[in-house]
Formats: C-alpha cells, sequence, structure tokens
C-alpha cells in the first residue's frame, strides 16, 4: 500500500498487520506504526482491497482514500 502525507506530498510505503491491527509505515530505512489520529495527516494512494478492510478494522477510517486513489493488485 502507498501512501501520501498531506502537507509535504511524500509517498511512503506502508503495510498492515491484520492480527495485532496496526500500520506501518516505511520512511526510508526508518518505521513507524500509526496512531488512529495520525491518520489525518495521510491519504492512501494505492492499496488493495484487503487493505481497504484492514485499515478499516484496524480503526483507521480518519485515513481516506486521494483524488488519485488506484486499486493495486499486489501492492
Amino acid at each position: 500500500m502507498i501512501l501520501r502525507c498531506v502537507l509535504d506530498g511524500l509517498l511512503l510505503e506502508a503495510q498492515i498487520t491484520p492480527e495485532a491491527a496496526k500500520l506501518e509505515v516505511f520512511d526510508g530505512d526508518e518505521s513507524f506504526v500509526m496512531e488512529a489520529l495520525e491518520a489525518v495527516y495521510y491519504e492512501v494512494v494505492l492499496a488493495t482491497e484487503a487493505d481497504l478492510v484492514a485499515l478499516e478494522r484496524a480503526g483507521l477510517r480518519l485515513l481516506r482514500r486521494a483524488d488519485d486513489f488506484a486499486h493495486g493488485l499486489n501492492c
């Protein structure tokens, strides 16, 4: 899945861990777990349907789809 920061346009790779209900976001060599309120500053650019369902289950409803959102087959 690919996220974009709405503040600076930076594209970041992200991976949801369904069993832990956590979204890990990768920024170069570093990563962080996104908190629910941080989701306001990001939007989903590319994701599978499974990713979107997992985000909903993880409680990240504030993470919205970008205007240029695209479904990916194997993100």
